[in-house]
């Protein structure tokens, strides 16, 4: 039975194979260590912050930012590891491949959208006055691109 795109990792879906000795805790950092086992993960079984993480390492955009996307559609604003926003600013600050959204311009639509539309909503209560010029100049600096 053949894989569907969920079901695989994305080593499988980028033929990615990982060159250097397979890091442990006791001899790696927590983010190599972090990225070696998301990319052997099923992408299916990523959560919120790890889809946060590997955005935010510029890795596999194009099967995690539409993920993402999903998982922003209810909450823009909602804290998958930091603060709240952090998912939505990881979508902001994809800079690694600059042309990824202007090869994706339907995602950069909704992502502005969703932001738009729910700026008005945002739970203040939940959010920092620090946490919220962070998602506002990170917005400005996406948008001027």
């Amino acid at each position: 039975m053949k894989k569907s795109t969920h079901d695989k990792s994305i080593s499988e879906l980028e033929g990615w194979t990982w060159k250097d000795p397979i890091p442990t805790a006791d001899d790696s950092s927590g983010t190599v260590l972090r990225f070696y086992r998301l990319h052997r993960t099923p992408i299916k079984d990523l959560v919120i912050g790890d889809l946060r993480f590997l955005i935010g390492q510029n890795s596999a955009l194009e099967y995690l930012v539409p993920m993402a996307l999903d998982q922003l559609r209810n909450n823009p604003f909602v804290e998958a590891e930091y603060y709240p926003g952090d998912l939505l600013c990881a979508l902001f600050q994809i800079n690694d491949q600059p042309s990824y959204w202007s090869s994706h311009p339907d995602q950069r639509e909704l992502l502005v959208r969703l932001y738009e539309e729910h700026l008005g909503r945002m739970p203040t209560a939940e959010v920092s006055d620090s946490d919220l010029k962070r998602i506002k100049r990170d917005f400005e600096k996406f948008s001027a691109h």
